[in-house]
């Protein structure tokens, strides 16, 4: 297996990638993304091409090989290898970029343009639209984020369109899933990522998919959420606002949905899972009076009932989400009863209890009907 292929491989899953959006951030090279030279794929052509990469100075080797890695979607971890590499090897390595581009090259359907006008079809139907978005799936997932970029917002409508007639659909049930499956190869790198937090409507309509007659379909709907919670500064607000608006849509309590997924004893995965979300969801503000809030939200919803069998689970996962939910729940208690520890202690103290209740009603309508003089305040 070549170098590159073996690269391509390394590749991080989304959540181990998220962690470098919230490091240094990097030099913005998306508007100049590397491409290999368009030619034919005849044997002189590639031979040309080969020619022309030797004839480059180092240092327009080492621009390109930059801009490559940039398009390969890698973190700074694994670039840093690669920049190491000499410069003949790096020269062998944009070939094999350029011969892999090229051999992608024949196919049906094969550019951003041509999956959008297909995913657009209004005769798109069953076992057509899944072999669609599997193929989708495949060139989002094996191609580099210049091809994700020129796929864009309207490739993440198209796709958005099928999930929501797909959801509706209990015939189309394998394509809801791997439409899902396309959103996540789409946000795997920060430009499709952003895209869906930014749109008006993603996040809601991925909500949609977190149901418990669909289990497959509902773990990668909820991983999802769980993600884009942790992504700064909006992706909590976002996802939050999107499962109250699905909420709102099915007229139930906001979170029912993810409670009902950790009453599935036989599905580990999805009760793992559904706490990941619910931990993500109530520990990631800052703001401790809305952390209480939501976490007495989930539990008025049902996580109460659910905790006794969630602690008996021996699942190692479910574990650690379990010591994650009580940790932060115990910070928490202890945050706010140092909030209110010393006005605990002014309340000891009868004098000061009257100078406390005193300064609270001075200057409302309640003052006139407070006494005035320290001799009129009795302590029985």
């Amino acid at each position: 297996m070549s170098d590159y292929r073996k690269e391509r491989e390394k590749r991080s899953s989304f959540l181990e990638k998220f962690s470098t959006f919230r490091g240094k951030e990097k030099k913005d090279k998306s508007k100049y993304p590397y491409k290999p030279p368009s030619v034919g794929e005849n044997g002189e052509d590639m031979l040309y091409v080969q020619q022309t990469i030797n004839n480059l100075t180092d240092a327009e080797v080492n621009e390109k090989f930059e801009q490559m890695l940039d398009d390969m979607n890698l973190t700074e971890e694994k670039k840093d290898p690669l920049r190491q590499k000499k410069p003949d090897e790096k020269r062998k390595l944009l070939a094999m970029q350029w011969k892999g581009t090229v051999q992608q090259k024949g196919a049906k359907i094969d550019s951003p343009s041509d999956y959008i006008r297909e995913l657009n079809n209004s005769d798109l139907r069953g076992q057509k639209r899944l072999t669609l978005l599997e193929s989708l799936r495949v060139s989002l997932t094996s191609n580099p984020v210049s091809w994700v970029q020129d796929f864009g917002s309207h490739g993440l409508n198209a796709i958005l369109k099928n999930l929501t007639y797909c959801s509706d659909n209990k015939a189309e049930k394998r394509s809801t899933l791997e439409c899902i499956r396309c959103m996540k190869a789409f946000m795997n790198n920060k430009f499709g990522l952003m895209q869906i937090i930014n749109h008006d409507e993603a996040l809601t309509i991925l909500s949609r998919s977190v149901d418990t007659s669909d289990p497959t379909t509902m773990l990668e709907a909820v991983r999802l959420l769980a993600a884009v919670c942790l992504v700064p500064p909006d992706g909590h607000e976002k996802a939050l606002e999107g499962i109250t608006i699905c909420g709102e849509i099915r007229n139930q309590e906001r979170f029912t949905p993810i409670v009902q997924g950790l009453s599935m004893v036989a599905n580990p995965a999805i009760r793992c899972a559904c706490i990941q979300l619910i931990n993500a969801i109530v520990f990631t503000p800052d703001d401790l009076d809305f952390r209480l809030h939501l976490r007495n939200e989930f539990m008025r919803t049902g996580v109460i009932d659910e905790l006794e069998s969630l602690e008996r689970d021996e699942n190692d996962e479910i574990k650690t989400q379990m010591n994650i939910f009580y940790e932060h729940k115990d910070e928490d208690f202890e945050e706010f009863h140092s909030r209110y520890d010393n006005i605990r202690m002014e309340l000891d103290d009868p004098t000061e209890c009257y100078q406390l209740v005193m300064q609270t009603v001075n200057g409302s309508t309640a003052e006139p009907f407070f006494p005035v003089h320290t001799a009129a305040f009795v302590i029985y």
